[in-house]
């Protein structure tokens, strides 16, 4: 019988980098892939929920009303970074306002949606313009309102 040759030793010596590199690059690569999707699935969620130009509607009793019973509706816009509100006292357009609200910068300034809430008195509440982190208040006359300084 013959015997078989033995087998060469392979060296191990700075192989464990390689594997390491590309861990570290696939990681990379990983990372910077999720950031793109979380990115895209925001603005898809916000295409979705406020459209483009970002529209917000809401109706509220503020006091602006002539029958008390009929909610003021508001409709909140972000055209090209700038906010404008239209208020349309208890749904009467003869006496709708126009609101400017802050105009924004930066990229992507245009996607921001732009929320309404309501604080203060119940009868005569201030209306709030939240947008991209920024608030902007406006104080409620009794008739119509009026940015705060």
């Amino acid at each position: 019988m013959r015997e078989a040759a033995p087998q060469p030793k392979m060296s191990r010596g700075g192989s464990w980098l390689l594997p390491l590199g590309l861990g570290m690059v696939c990681a990379l690569l990983l990372a910077l892939a999720g950031s793109v999707v979380v990115t895209w699935s925001s603005t898809f969620m916000d295409d979705v929920r406020y459209g483009y130009p970002r529209t917000t509607h809401v109706d509220h009793i503020v006091g602006h009303e002539l029958d008390p019973r009929v909610p003021t509706h508001f409709t909140a816009l972000n055209l090209r970074g700038q906010v404008v509100i239209f208020e349309v006292p208890g749904g009467d357009p003869e006496h709708a306002r126009l609101l400017q609200g802050p105009h924004l910068v930066g990229t992507g300034a245009d996607l921001a949606p732009v929320l309404l809430t309501f604080s203060g008195d119940a009868t005569h509440p201030d209306l709030v313009v939240t947008v991209n982190g920024l608030q902007v208040l406006f104080h409620n006359t009794g008739t119509s309102y009026a940015p705060m300084r």
